[in-house]
């Protein structure tokens, strides 16, 4: 029987957790396994609720975090804390605010217990945001694939072997985005699911936060970036007469995209990666 951890990244959103916890259960009762949840609270300002105990459910850690760190990194220190704790596992990454649809976890685990040297990812196959969100999202699925040559339409919600764990974290990657991290370490076995309503208040992530992402999750292939920016730049001085004035519009967004992309690289700070563990504070055990 493997043993079975649940990683999820949180800044403030309790009540979702706590139902989430519920869920989770369900699943762990329904295979007859048991789980222990390793929560990265990152820096929250609301105080934890009291939590109830749960049949399958054997033990919840809550790693927090000094400072506010946005939900990727809270997510790549979660990797390095199971990391260092040398257990042999399936670990489940998914945010605690209930999107990720909890009623495919089994089919999640068991497909990575079949792929041990995969990481199981979930595509989300109806989205509930608005349009104008959606078409944005879209957009930023076709930048990242032309200039990384990475298809990337999964976000945290994953299942692995632990035995990954070394592959995943072998660069500061997951610093930037957990997604990409794992597109460039690893290889991706994709299921897809609906995304659910949160459970409880309304989603943080604003059009900033979107385009913020969308820069982070490009920063990991920063090199290949270059080069096929390099290319793109030559064809389209080879095609200039035919461009017409699309060539300014075109000859500038790739020169911007590749400015925000290097200054978002250093804004993050990848040096942080190696020493992350640094930033939890203190464990509670519940």
């Amino acid at each position: 029987m493997d043993n079975h951890y649940f990683l999820l990244p949180l800044y403030n959103d309790w009540e979702s957790f706590s139902l989430l916890l519920k869920k989770i259960n369900d699943q762990m009762n329904k295979s007859k396994n048991y789980a222990d949840v390793i929560v990265v609270d990152d820096c929250s300002k609301n105080k934890i609720p009291k939590i109830e105990k749960y049949s399958n459910i054997k033990e919840i850690n809550i790693l927090r975090l000094n400072k506010n760190l946005g939900s990727q990194k809270a997510i790549s220190i979660g990797l390095k804390y199971l990391q260092s704790l040398e257990r042999k596992s399936i670990i489940t990454v998914l945010d605690s605010d209930g999107e990720d649809d909890s009623s495919k976890i089994l089919e999640m685990i068991n497909c990575a217990e079949k792929n041990k040297n995969s990481i199981v990812v979930s595509c989300r196959s109806k989205r509930k945001e608005g349009v104008i969100f959606n078409l944005l999202y879209s957009i930023h699925k076709i930048i990242t694939y032309l200039f990384s040559a990475k298809l990337i339409n999964f976000g945290n919600y994953s299942s692995f072997n632990s035995s990954n764990l070394k592959k995943i974290l072998a660069n500061n990657s997951t610093w930037f985005a957990y997604s990409s991290g794992i597109a460039k370490n690893c290889n991706i076995i994709k299921l897809f699911a609906e995304r659910k309503k949160r459970f409880c208040g309304k989603s943080q992530l604003s059009f900033l936060g979107l385009f913020l992402h969308a820069l982070r999750v490009n920063c990991v292939f920063l090199p290949r970036i270059i080069i096929l920016s390099i290319i793109y730049i030559s064809l389209i001085f080879i095609l200039k007469k035919y461009l017409s004035f699309f060539f300014i519009l075109i000859l500038s967004f790739i020169i911007l995209f590749n400015f925000s992309i290097i200054y978002i690289y250093f804004y993050v700070k990848p040096f942080q990666f190696y020493n992350s563990l640094d930033f939890i504070e203190k464990k509670t055990t519940l």
